[in-house]
C-alpha cells in the first residue's frame, strides 16, 4: 500500500431504537492519532446519527473505498458491530475490519469468533490503532503491538494491553470536524440537560478505585491533563466549533480537588458564558462546598453522584466503600448552589437482602436528589462481580437488547424475580410520587423549554414496569 491511506471509523447502529445518540469520543480521539502519525484520509460515520440503515452504509463504503474499517461499539451496540462487519466484507471480501471499544475489549472471544472481523484494538485504542494502521500500511507484522488480538490461523492471539499513554496532554485535541456536531442537539443526551452544541470532555484517563462491577479498561493509575490543557481544549470547541455545553465524562474528575477547581478558576477567569454537567458520576464523598461554589460559578448545571448501595455490607463488598453521609452532604451543597443533582443506584447484588435494599430506596428517598435511575446489577463478563455471581450460581444472562442498558433486568439475589422488580417499581414510585421532589425539578431546571420532555421521562418511570 502507497499514496494516502484510506480509514473509515464507524459508530454502529444499536441493538435496540432509542433517541440516546452522544458524539464518539474514542473514534475522534482515534482519527486524531492517525492524522498526526500522517498520510491518513479518515472519516467518521456515525451509522444511526447519520440515519443509515446497512444498504446504504454499504454504499458509502464503496464510495469511500478505505484500506481499512474500525468499528467501536459499547455493548448495546454490539449487534451493530457484527452487522456493520459483514457489510463491510460484503463491499470487499479482502478489506480489513478492526473491531474496538468496550464491547470487543471485554468480549474479544466472542467478537472475534465472527469471521468478518480481523482484528480488535482492545482498551486505549489511540497508540495501538496507529501501529497497526502502519503495519497495514506496509504489511509489515503486528505481533508487537499492545492490546491487540487477532486470528492466526485459526489461533486466537491475544496481546493484552500493559502500556498506557502517560503523557495525556500530548495527545492532539479530537477530531471534531469529522462529525456533525450541530446534529447531536436532536437526540437525548446522558445529562439530560441542555439544548446547544455540546460535546463530551475527559479529562482524565482511568481511575484508582477498585469497583468489582467495573472493567477499569484504561489500566489502574489515573492519569491527567493539565488545567491549560483542558482550558485549551474548552476554548477551541467554544471558538472554532460554537460549542457551549460540556459533559465532563471522566470517571472520577475530582479525585484530585485542587486540580479540578484549577481547572474551573481558568473557565471563570476566560469570561466565557458555559455550562457543564457531570453525567457520568462523582466521587461523592471527596468534595467541599469551594468545589460547588467555583463549580457553579465556572457553569456547572448538573452533577450525577454513583452511589450504587446504602448497604454498608455491600459497600465494602464493592470495593467503593464510599462515606454516605458525607455524599448525602455533597448533594445537599450542590443543590443548596443551584446544582441539579442525579443519584444512580444499582439492585440486585448477590447475597444482597430485601432489607439492603430497603436501605438503598429509603437513602434515595430521604436525600436531596432530583432524579435517580434505580439500575438492575449487570454482570460484564471480565469484572469481579461476575466471578462473585457465577460462585453464587447466579451468573444470569444479560439481555443487551435496550437503549444504554436502562431495560436490562437481571437478578442475582436470591429473592424471586418477581419480588425484586416489584422492590424497584416501588422505589421509583416512592421516589418521584413527592410533590416537593417534582416541584423543586420544574423550579430547578435550568432549560424552561425543555421541561415538557422531561415530564415526559420522569411519567415513563413511573410506569415502570421492570
Amino acid at each position: 500500500m502507497s499514496g494516502i491511506q484510506r480509514v473509515l471509523l464507524i459508530k454502529p447502529d444499536q441493538n435496540a431504537q432509542t433517541n440516546y445518540h452522544a458524539p464518539p469520543l474514542g473514534l475522534m480521539a482515534v482519527a486524531a492519532s492517525l492524522r498526526r502519525a500522517g498520510d491518513v484520509d479518515v472519516h467518521i460515520i456515525h451509522q444511526p446519527v447519520a440515519g443509515l440503515k446497512s444498504e446504504e452504509l454499504g454504499r458509502r463504503i464503496r464510495e469511500l473505498e478505505p484500506d481499512w474499517v474500525g468499528i467501536s461499539a459499547l455493548t448495546f451496540e454490539s449487534k451493530g458491530l457484527h452487522r456493520a462487519a459483514a457489510v463491510a466484507k460484503e463491499v470487499r471480501q479482502d478489506l480489513t475490519v478492526v473491531a474496538g471499544g468496550p464491547h470487543a475489549s471485554i468480549y474479544t472471544d466472542e467478537v472475534l469468533a465472527d469471521a468478518n472481523i480481523d482484528y480488535v484494538v482492545m482498551g486505549e485504542g489511540d497508540r495501538s490503532a496507529v501501529e497497526l494502521s502502519a503495519a497495514l500500511r506496509t504489511g509489515g507484522t503486528v505481533e508487537g503491538i499492545d492490546g491487540l488480538a487477532w486470528r492466526d490461523q485459526g489461533e486466537l492471539r491475544i496481546r493484552p494491553q500493559t502500556r498506557f499513554i502517560e503523557d495525556l496532554d500530548n495527545l492532539p485535541f479530537l477530531a471534531w470536524d469529522l462529525i456533525d456536531i450541530p446534529a447531536y442537539t436532536r437526540f437525548a443526551r446522558m445529562s439530560r440537560i441542555g439544548t446547544r452544541n455540546y460535546m463530551g470532555l475527559f479529562t482524565t484517563r482511568a481511575c484508582p478505585y477498585k469497583c468489582i462491577y467495573c472493567h477499569r479498561m484504561f489500566g489502574k493509575k489515573m492519569r491527567k491533563r493539565s488545567p491549560e490543557n483542558v482550558m485549551a481544549e474548552i476554548k477551541a470547541l467554544h471558538d472554532d466549533h460554537g460549542v457551549s455545553e460540556f459533559e465532563i465524562v471522566d470517571d472520577c474528575f475530582n479525585l484530585d480537588l485542587p486540580r479540578a477547581k484549577a481547572i474551573f478558576d481558568l473557565i471563570i477567569a476566560s469570561g466565557l458564558e458555559l455550562r457543564f454537567m457531570f453525567p457520568n458520576g462523582v466521587r461523592g464523598d471527596h468534595l467541599d462546598e469551594e468545589f460547588m461554589i467555583k463549580g457553579r460559578e465556572a457553569g456547572v448545571t448538573a452533577m450525577s453522584f454513583g452511589i450504587e448501595t446504602a448497604s454498608p455490607r455491600l459497600q465494602k463488598r464493592l470495593h467503593k466503600s464510599l462515606d454516605l453521609a458525607k455524599v448525602s452532604q455533597s448533594i445537599a451543597l450542590a443543590r443548596k448552589h443551584g446544582i441539579i443533582t442525579l443519584g444512580f443506584f444499582m439492585l440486585g447484588f448477590p447475597t444482597e437482602t430485601a432489607e439492603e435494599l430497603a436501605l438503598t430506596i429509603d437513602f434515595a428517598a430521604r436525600s436531596k436528589l432530583h432524579a435517580v435511575n434505580f439500575f438492575a446489577v449487570t454482570p460484564f463478563a471480565g469484572t469481579e462481580l461476575a466471578a462473585w455471581a457465577a460462585r453464587e450460581g447466579k451468573s444470569a444472562p444479560c439481555d443487551f437488547d435496550h437503549p444504554y442498558m436502562d431495560g436490562v433486568f437481571t437478578n442475582l439475589t436470591d429473592l424471586p424475580d418477581r419480588r425484586l422488580k416489584r422492590i424497584r417499581q416501588r422505589g421509583t414510585l416512592r421516589f418521584y410520587a413527592s410533590p416537593s421532589r417534582i416541584w423543586s425539578i420544574l423550579r430547578d431546571y435550568p432549560d424552561k423549554a425543555e421541561l415538557p420532555r422531561l415530564l415526559g421521562v420522569l411519567i415513563k418511570r413511573l410506569a415502570l414496569k421492570t
